[in-house]
């Protein structure tokens, strides 16, 4: 896999391509690709194609939000160098401070945008930042001289105190410069804003009007000189349907329709990415009165390709819908003539949209041959929890009260006064229904939480193999052992509910119970059983040093993979021994001098430090640097200073007893730094220029990232081992450590450069995911649970809901933060989550599982949540082609030091070339299952409904552009196979690939 476009985005280039240069005279074009099949990667391209033609050009990247603009700009640069993308990415974040940058001499300059602060509406308005206010007060001290000594004390200031002097400061340094033609152009926005005479109508509207509103006025001016004398050369929307009014700019919101105009009539092109830019599909309930959802389409094309386009489109959309409500109608023999003309109408849609927009899309499968989901058993615990709960809430919220019954695991305890059901509702303590106590964290009741899907989660998801540090990689080097032989499929799984509390209480739970069945003990506290760690350094304890040391002469020695076949883990031991002692430097002899001799045991630590040492030319200068990488890493860290002098001052040694050959066999298998190094090596050759801080960066990741993220007590318990050593050297090589880690690093590529990639790795271990608080016996009691092996997307608790937190907790980790380490092989394995803001994120890295926790409502939906997992180079596609190529790779990988899944990604480009769709293999392809759970209850309709949700996927897609969707698609649905399938093939294909083959044939 490579960050290379695939053959069907190659295609939507193009076509995007030939609209924005012209094709479409508005320059226009909308990429609605289904979730997860790389639309960034298409706008990436488009880019660069269209800035190829031009001395200087200028984006405009605008999103809903910072995280999928943190996810997404940087990749939109990725056709650059790295320095060349760095000078290219600016950190202005509003349109009206472009003017204040330094005059830029690179070619492509990308802003990146939110709607809200650049292009708020006139019912909008705000004061901003403190720099825009001091930029401002310097303009209008040059274009009105005086009159801000008139503005009223504190006004321009707008509550800023310690940081006004250093806005001001910023301003005063950047006014340099501003142009003449902007300082003209601020002029004239502000008479526009503001009428004729400016001065007296600015000082008229600070009285008369709130300091925000009039502030607000004089930002948007600014952002309006800003587009007058620097207008974009591409905007690309991203994810518009989250701010579709911008679209829409009428006279409140004159930036929009400034942005949209451009300067002196010629608009600029237009860039639109949403795998959801109309309703696709639309229930009943939202068709309510003056409701209709499928307007939202033709406005679409009309903003794409004018009226016309529009009227055109709604003609033949009306006669399409009333051939498939006729087909629907006529019996199986009389529908052939209905079933032509509405075969023909397609093509003549596909012929009028096709040239303003590009929508790939996923084969549907049917899942004919997938079992029906098991449902979660009730037990008579279970019905307590529930009386107890409807017990107490309010009469006039009873009927809700199932919902949150059957979703959130103790209700009375998980919802708090966050909810209305629950607000200002002291749940009594009873004998027959759970409570989590205090005292009896690690003591949960006989019978369980009382929450049958929370059961139903344990028993698909077993608590001991959420324990384990890290998840198996597709491609096994070596079989499997130790605990990690019983984890026969990944554990990582992405649940979605319905309430916003079930995630906050199914991963507070979960976690728990990893923790009482790993740590827990009658006689420990659970404040404290989380604060045991074993592996700090100590004075005189260098094996674990020695454990994260990546040593560059182990990394470089050993290669596991140079071995024939899929050999078993002691033949590479045997393979790893035969490295080394042709490694050795000439001084040192790979056997004892006599048997006496051969017993000694000198610590590995020391032995390796003598090797190191003992390093000839080209490399006699490595040790020092070495040295001088690992006291970097903690300075003030007066034990560690102790360890390396102790490494430094390590007695030189000429020859190796078989211990100590044995251990050193030990540490290149299993040494985690070392492990880490050598997978890091194979995608960065350059780890050991010392010149450079690649290697700096691993020592500082090895040891303040990697031995913190394994020294929890989880892990030590887990797994087997009397010392830390041993522990840790038998897990790397049990759970195939360095197989995991080269296929992340691999997978990674495609999105960091190779001198990132650990930097990448160590900002995604550092995510500290926080605390859950179940409300306690006493009012403002909270029993605060900390997640890990399973976490809440979107967060535990924010600090606005902990005004009580222990001042010693870490803060709980952003959302960025926890889908960055979601997607690594390492903790958390299970993400839970609501449906709601998950637009452009992906959680495909390491799983392959989805769980319906609550069943959403619409076909749409379900397709969006699969879309989280199903993307490219994901799990589920890994898996399948680790089987069809990895043996074939780690042999060709064997003796080159490079990544079996390079050569996968070769071989797998080659065997797929001539795929139909242009999907496969990094999307899709035989045996790229994903594994669905739904949590439904005996009896339950959400067995039924979830078969009609996939029999509607089907067919869902037929109602674009029609009233009355869901009955429409309940009318087709109602058929035979053959039917369905000839219903199928009615579907509009408004993909640029499938355009292209049309024209082809």
């Amino acid at each position: 896999m490579s960050a290379r476009s695939k053959p069907f985005q190659s295609a939507t280039v193009r076509a995007a391509t030939a609209a924005l240069s012209g094709g479409n005279p508005l320059r226009r074009f909308l990429v609605a690709d289904e979730v997860g099949l790389g639309k960034t990667v298409v706008a990436r391209d488009t880019l660069a194609a269209l800035a190829s033609k031009a001395r200087k050009f200028t984006v405009y990247y605008i999103t809903s939000g910072l995280k999928v603009a943190d996810q997404n700009k940087v990749e939109l640069l990725r056709f650059l160098d790295k320095n060349e993308a760095k000078d290219a990415l600016s950190t202005i974040d509003r349109v009206g401070l472009i003017p204040f940058e330094e005059r830029r001499k690179e070619k492509i300059r990308l802003y990146a945008f939110t709607p809200t602060t650049s292009f708020s509406s006139s019912q909008r308005l705000y004061g901003g930042k403190a720099v825009e206010r001091a930029f401002i007060k310097l303009l209008l001290d040059e274009l009105y001289p005086g009159l801000t000594d008139a503005f009223p004390e504190g006004y321009i200031e707008y509550g800023a105190t310690s940081g006004w002097p250093w806005a001001c400061e910023e301003a005063q340094g950047k006014f340099d410069n501003v142009s003449a033609l902007f300082k003209t152009a601020y002029g004239r926005a502000l008479r526009t804003e503001f009428g004729k005479p400016a001065r007296e109508n600015i000082l008229r509207a600070i009285e008369t009007s709130k300091y925000g509103q009039s502030l607000g006025r004089m930002r948007k001016a600014l952002a309006q000189a800003a587009l007058d004398s620097a207008p974009p050369d591409l905007v690309i929307f991203d994810e518009f349907q989250c701010y579709r009014e911008l679209l829409d700019a009428g006279t409140d919101n004159p930036l929009a329709r400034q942005l949209l105009a451009g300067n002196n009539g010629t608009p600029p092109p237009i860039l639109l990415l949403s795998a959801t830019p109309y309703r696709f599909y639309a229930e009943r309930w939202e068709n309510g009165v003056g409701a209709a959802p499928h307007v939202e389409f033709f406005k679409i094309i009309e903003f794409l390709g004018g009226s016309a386009a529009r009227a055109e489109a709604e003609t033949q959309f009306r006669r399409f819908g009333d051939l498939l409500h006729l087909i629907g109608h006529l019996p199986a023999d009389s529908r052939q003539a209905a079933i032509e003309e509405a075969q023909a109408l397609k093509h003549h849609l596909e012929r009028l949209l096709t040239p303003l927009m590009s929508r790939t899309e996923r084969p549907v499968s049917d899942h004919a041959g997938e079992p029906a989901p098991p449902s979660v058993r009730i037990e008579p615990h279970d019905l307590d929890v529930y009386r107890h709960f409807t017990d107490h809430v309010s009469p006039k919220l009873a009927g809700s009260a199932v919902s949150y019954w059957l979703s959130v695991p103790l209700p009375a305890q998980a919802l708090g006064d966050r909810y209305q059901i629950s607000r200002n509702i002291d749940f009594p303590a009873t004998r027959s229904v759970p409570r989590l106590g205090v005292t009896n964290c690690f003591k949960p009741p006989k019978d369980g939480w009382g929450s049958a899907k929370l059961r139903a989660l344990n028993s698909l998801v077993p608590t001991e193999v959420l324990a384990l540090p890290w998840v198996l990689p597709s491609l096994t080097w070596w079989t499997p052992s130790g605990p990690w032989a019983k984890m026969t499929q990944s554990p990582k799984m992405l649940i979605f509910s319905r309430f916003r509390a079930t995630p906050q209480s199914l991963a507070a739970l979960v976690s728990l119970e990893v923790e009482r069945k790993c740590v827990g003990k009658s006689n420990l506290p659970y404040t404290a059983a989380w604060k045991k760690r074993h592996l700090n350094p100590k004075p005189n304890q260098g094996p674990t040093l020695a454990l994260f040391h990546p040593s560059p002469f182990l990394i470089r020695a050993v290669d596991p993979l140079d071995v024939k076949g899929k050999a078993t883990v002691k033949q590479i031991r045997g393979r790893t021994r035969q490295q080394i002692i042709r490694a050795l430097p000439a001084s040192i002899a790979p056997e004892a001098p006599n048997a006496r001799s051969n017993r000694r045991r000198k610590p590995a630590w020391a032995i390796l430090a003598a090797i190191e040492r003992a390093q000839k030319a080209p490399l006699a200068r490595e040790f020092a640097a070495v040295q001088r990488s690992w006291g970097r890493v903690a300075p003030k860290d007066a034990t560690l200073q102790t360890l390396l002098k102790q490494r430094q001052e390590a007695d030189p040694i000429t020859w190796l007893s078989r211990w100590e050959l044995d251990a050193l066999v030990d540490l290149a298998l299993g040494a985690p730094g070392v492990v880490t190094g050598r997978a890091l090596y194979r995608h960065l050759p350059e780890l050991f220029d010392f010149q450079e801080q690649h290697f700096a960066r691993l020592v500082n990741f090895c040891w303040t990232r990697l031995r913190t993220y394994l020294d929890r007590p989880v892990f030590w318990s887990v797994l087997p081992g009397e010392d830390a050593t041993q522990k840790y050297q038998n897990a790397c090589v049990d759970g195939c450590l360095e197989a995991v880690l080269d296929e992340h690093f691999w997978l990674r590529k495609s999105k960091v450069n190779p001198d990132g990639l650990i930097e990448d790795l160590s900002a995604a271990l550092a995510a500290s995911v926080g605390t859950f608080g179940f409300k306690g016996a006493k009012k403002k009691d909270k029993i605060r649970i900390r997640c890990h092996a399973a976490v809440p997307f979107g967060g535990t608790e924010t600090e606005t809901h902990r005004q009580d937190h222990d001042v010693d907790e870490p803060p709980p980790a952003r959302s960025e933060e926890i889908r960055s380490a979601f997607n690594t092989p390492f903790w958390p394995h299970v993400l839970a989550t609501t449906s709601v803001g998950q637009e452009g994120l992906d959680f495909h890295s390491w799983c392959d599982r989805l769980g319906h926790w609550d069943l959403c409502s619409s076909p749409v939906d379900l397709e969006q949540r699969e879309g989280r997992v199903q993307r490219f180079g994901g799990l589920t596609v890994r898996q399948p082609l680790a089987r069809k190529l990895g043996e074939q790779a780690l042999a060709q990988a064997r003796g080159q030091a490079s990544s079996p899944w390079d050569i996968i990604a070769r071989d797998a480009d080659k065997a797929f070339e001539d795929d139909k769709t242009g999907l496969s293999p990094w999307w899709t392809m035989e045996g790229a299952d994903l594994k669905r759970h739904l949590f439904a209850l005996p009896q339950s309709r959400d067995i039924d409904r979830f078969a009609k949700l996939r029999a509607q996927r089907l067919l869902y897609r037929l109602a674009l552009g029609q009233p009355d969707q869901e009955d429409l698609v309940e009318l087709l649905t109602h058929h035979d196979v053959e039917t369905t399938r000839l219903l199928q093939a009615l579907t509009l294909d408004l993909s640029a690939f499938s355009r292209e083959k049309r024209l082809d044939e």
